[in-house]
């Protein structure tokens, strides 16, 4: 019996996301690819900033950097800055949106199929 798998024809999960858009609007959408290493790091040590002793300014850097760090991992590979964010997003969703996010990589980490 013969065997192979090739990485270019794995079937890859994605992460569809509508960004925030002016009223009467449709956001832009970015398709977004399960995280790096680097990135599934700091999704994992996320948590442990309501434990520290971090100021709202850190908060909100912390919180827009990863945001913008997961959804610059998109398919198009549009970059969106840390600054576009915390302009654009309160805290609340961004903790939000990295929460959505950290079900859909735990989602596929247990179901990969």
């Amino acid at each position: 019996m013969n065997k192979s798998f090739s990485f270019n024809k794995f079937k890859r999960s994605f992460f569809t996301v509508e960004l925030k858009a002016p009223e009467g609007e449709d956001g832009k959408k970015l398709v977004v690819k399960m995280p790096k290493k680097k990135t599934f790091e700091k999704l994992n040590t996320i948590g442990s900033l309501a434990e520290e002793d971090i100021d709202v300014n850190g908060a909100f850097d912390v919180m827009g950097g990863l945001m913008a760090e997961i959804l610059s991992n998109n398919i198009t590979g549009e970059k969106v800055s840390m600054d576009y964010i915390t302009e654009n997003y309160d805290i609340e969703e961004m903790y939000t949106f990295i929460d959505e996010f950290m079900d859909f990589v735990a989602d596929k980490k247990t179901d990969p199929n």
